[in-house]
């Protein structure tokens, strides 16, 4: 059996709910309305390892801030337009999915990318 290395980190997928689309909706009226049937793309996040063993919503709370601008900024970056964000806000526009095993199946080196 070929073994495959794990990476120390455990994975939060975000994905939105239609409150966000029609958030941002509502920002592009003479465009196309997105739905959430329409995107079958979604942002991972990596964190800790082993974050979620405990309570997974309890320790997703130091993170959901940080994870929610983030996901605005991908539709709109004019923060003055953003909603006021709150944990129940959070859940209400998004499902998250966790794993607290990352394996690399690739042969390919890891590198990190920064963004200015």
């Amino acid at each position: 059996m070929i073994t495959h290395p794990t990476l120390n980190r455990s994975v939060l997928l975000i994905v939105p709910k239609q409150p966000f689309y029609d958030w941002s909706n509502a920002l592009t009226p003479d465009l196309a309305a997105q739905t959430r049937e329409d995107t079958d793309e979604h942002n991972s996040y990596l964190l800790e390892d082993e974050l979620f063993l405990n309570d997974p919503k309890q320790e997703l709370r130091k993170y959901w801030k940080p994870i929610f601008l983030n996901e605005l900024f991908g539709q709109w970056t004019d923060e003055s337009v953003y909603p006021k964000l709150s944990w129940k806000m959070f859940t209400e526009w998004f499902d998250f999915y966790r794993s607290s095993i990352v394996t690399d199946l690739t042969n390919e080196p890891l590198y990190l990318q920064e963004y200015e």
